[in-house]
């Protein structure tokens, strides 16, 4: 299948090793202000969850794994201006990263299984836009509430803006950024949980550069004051590391269809249907045409190339996004194997249908001519015959002995065409059934049979004809019997199945192999298979 498939292994480990570290070397650095009491321990709490959910997705997708690592990467950045020895201005430009946290958070959403990179450029250009403003315009000694870097750097834009204005277009631009990352997470491929968690971010994120603005006059510094954006990043990284649970529950249901993939099968889980593309329509597991389409929604197509093949059908609230993660390359050969399957069954379906449309229509022929001889030669042999009764009562003896001659040869005839009338199947056959119908064969044959009938129910008048004619045509494949001439009719029918089997012990007689491809057509268009072995011959008819 033309699924672009994803190693089963972290993508980006060393993304992921690089957060962690940073995130403990920051914990261990901070010493220049102290942040509030167990702010330290929620802050590590907060880098572990996020480098816990960049290692579980990197397992589904790499670039949401290496954006949620990045984000992380850049959240804790703020925090190692807080390490004593660093110079003012790296101080300034770490807390000037903040901005770019939006950015890196929405490419979480925007990059998963994508078939290719989607970048947002606006986002990322509004966001790098307020990390410059920021950095540019920010003087630590002119913000009241400084709770970081309070040393003079003096600002590069300050002859055009002040720091209280530098923080506010930073502040206008980090927003913005936040609510295009809204929008194109919104727009794109949606995976509930990520997309939900991705927008929930973004709005912690606007809210904390909200706060600082309205805190940026006060005397103290507030909480909001430091650098909260792990956080943020955290909410993102709890739900990948959901998602990544999810899927791993999903790939075990799909696994587990995989399995049980048969036309008997029941399914259940995430996927409680599979439809099959064959010939502009779909098909079921039996190779049954679905005549009514689910919903769009709730399927999944699979594609070999650019041709959909294989349709699945979604439990409700399980997301396409989801299921196709959980697409392990074994499930993806078992549905493609199944594909097969179906359409070679539909195929079957096919010839079979075909089969029983020509038999039908040699019925309704032999039926015909069966009707035309009994209304026409028929009866006009038989008012010959009585026409030769009526001049056989005339007193003359030459006379009468030819028309005796004749009257014989008229009854040889009428018995001959009664024969060719009813054709080989009699009307014991319809009216009474299989057993009765083999009784009168073996009674009238010139062959000795011995007949074995182990019967529970009568089976269909299709069935009876195909396993009849296999016997008929079997022993009329004996010309001239001999008093060694034997043949053994079994018919059983157990388990839905009706076998007819016909062992033929020749005893020197001629036998002429008879035709019996006719006949293997009427078995094959009920669904059975005609089997010759030598002199044995056995018709299984499903009967069910």
């Amino acid at each position: 299948m033309g699924l672009a498939r994803h190693p089963d292994r972290p993508s980006s480990p060393t993304m992921v090793s690089m957060t962690l570290t940073v995130g403990v070397v920051t914990a261990s650095q901070v010493t220049a202000v102290r942040p509030p009491d167990g702010l330290m321990l929620a802050l590590a709490l907060a880098v572990l969850i996020s480098a816990a959910g960049a290692l579980a997705i990197g397992w589904h997708a790499a670039g949401s794994a290496a954006a949620l690592a990045i984000a992380t990467f850049l959240a804790v950045l703020p925090w190692i201006s807080l390490a004593p020895g660093l110079p003012d201005r790296l101080r300034l430009a770490l807390i000037a990263t903040a901005p770019l946290v939006v950015a890196a958070t929405a490419e979480v959403a925007l990059l998963w299984r994508a078939t290719r990179r989607r970048l947002s450029p606006m986002v990322i250009g509004l966001a790098g836009t307020a990390t410059v403003v920021h950095f540019l315009g920010y003087d630590p000694f002119e913000h009241p509430a400084c709770g970081q870097v309070c040393a003079r750097v003096p600002a590069v834009l300050a002859p055009v803006l002040d720091t209280r204005s530098a923080v506010g277009l930073a502040s206008v631009l980090t927003v913005a950024a936040a609510a295009a990352s809204v929008v194109a997470v919104v727009r794109g491929p949606r995976v509930r949980l990520l997309t939900g968690a991705t927008v929930l971010a973004a709005a912690a994120l606007s809210g904390l550069v909200f706060l600082r603005w309205l805190g940026f006059d006060a005397e103290r510094p507030q909480v909001w004051v430091w650098p909260l954006e792990p956080f943020a990043v955290a909410i993102v990284g709890a739900a990948a590391v959901g998602l990544h649970l999810r899927i791993v529950r999903i790939r075990g249901g799909v696994e587990r269809l995989a399995d049980t993939l048969s036309p008997g099968s029941v399914l259940s889980g995430p996927v409680v249907g599979v439809h099959f593309a064959a010939d502009h329509s779909w098909l079921d597991i039996r190779g049954v045409e679905v005549r009514i389409d689910p919903p769009t929604a709730r399927t999944l197509l699979l594609y070999d190339g650019q041709t959909p093949i294989v349709r699945l059908v979604l439990a409700d609230r399980v997301e396409p996004g989801n299921v196709m993660a959980g697409l392990a390359p074994a499930a993806l050969l078992a549905l493609r194997n199944a594909h097969l399957n179906a359409v070679l069954q539909a195929r079957l379906a096919e010839v079979r249908a075909s089969q029983r449309r020509v038999v039908a229509a040699s019925d309704a022929e032999r039926h015909r001519i069966e009707r035309d001889l009994h209304d026409g030669a028929q009866q006009r042999l038989v008012g010959a015959g009585f026409q030769l009764q009526v001049a056989r009562s005339v007193p003359d003896h030459e006379a009468a002995e030819r028309i005796e001659s004749a009257a014989r040869k008229v009854r040889e005839a009428l018995a001959q065409l009664r024969g060719l009338a009813h054709g080989i199947f009699p009307g014991v056959l319809i009216d009474e059934g299989l057993g009765p119908a083999l009784r009168d064969l073996v009674a009238s044959s010139d062959v000795p049979a011995r007949l074995e009938l182990r019967m529970t129910d009568e089976p269909a008048p299709d069935v009876a004809m195909a396993a009849y004619a296999m016997v008929v045509g079997v022993l009329g494949g004996v010309v001239e019997p001999t008093a060694r001439t034997t043949a053994e009719i079994v018919v059983r029918q157990e388990a839905g199945v009706l076998t007819a089997q016909v062992r033929l012990d020749p005893g020197g007689a001629v036998v002429r192999r008879p035709d019996l491809i006719p006949v293997a057509d009427r078995i094959g268009a009920v669904g059975g298979d005609l089997v010759v072995d030598g002199d044995e011959f056995q018709a299984v008819i499903p009967c069910g």
